[in-house]
């Protein structure tokens, strides 16, 4: 991943840190960034908050606006962010839910739709975005536009 290698880049040479919550990727992300050399000098660790309960208890996403907005949602994957930015202590987080199927978790939500937020500077942004293929390959898309977006972020 081009992306990856150019955000590790990237983080390593601004002397930033970094954290992130997952769900519907099911650590993936982490997963990805430890796969390279000295990257611990950055990543300070991550989450995967897969059940609305370790949305709750870990992350401190209040159970209301889980209910009110659902667990698959651009305010779910704000709040993600800024309970493991919090957790972790980190300057840059990342947070990603979503449903990448076969079917429907949550009754709620389309299958292929996934939120990524990314919490930096202050300044929190978010992303929709709706996959059509098979469920591992909407995963390796979800992580895939993680690193395209810290990349353009950074």
């Amino acid at each position: 991943m081009i992306n990856l290698i150019s955000v590790i880049n990237k983080i390593k040479y601004q002397n930033l840190t970094l954290s992130v919550a997952e769900s519907c990727t099911g650590g993936k992300i982490a997963s990805s960034i430890v796969s390279h050399e000295g990257v611990s000098e950055f990543f300070l660790g991550g989450v995967v908050s897969y059940s609305v309960d370790s949305k709750i208890r870990i992350l401190n996403i209040g159970k209301e606006k889980i209910e009110k907005c659902g667990a698959v949602s651009s305010e779910i994957a704000k709040e993600m962010s800024i309970g493991v930015k919090n957790k972790f202590e980190s300057d840059i987080s990342v947070a990603v839910t979503g449903n990448v199927g076969s079917k429907s978790g949550d009754g709620k939500s389309a299958v292929g739709k996934v939120f990524i937020a990314i919490n930096f500077n202050d300044k929190i942004d978010t992303w929709e975005f709706n996959f059509n293929s098979d469920r591992k390959t909407n995963i390796e898309s979800a992580v895939s536009n993680v690193f395209s977006l810290l990349n353009n972020i950074l």
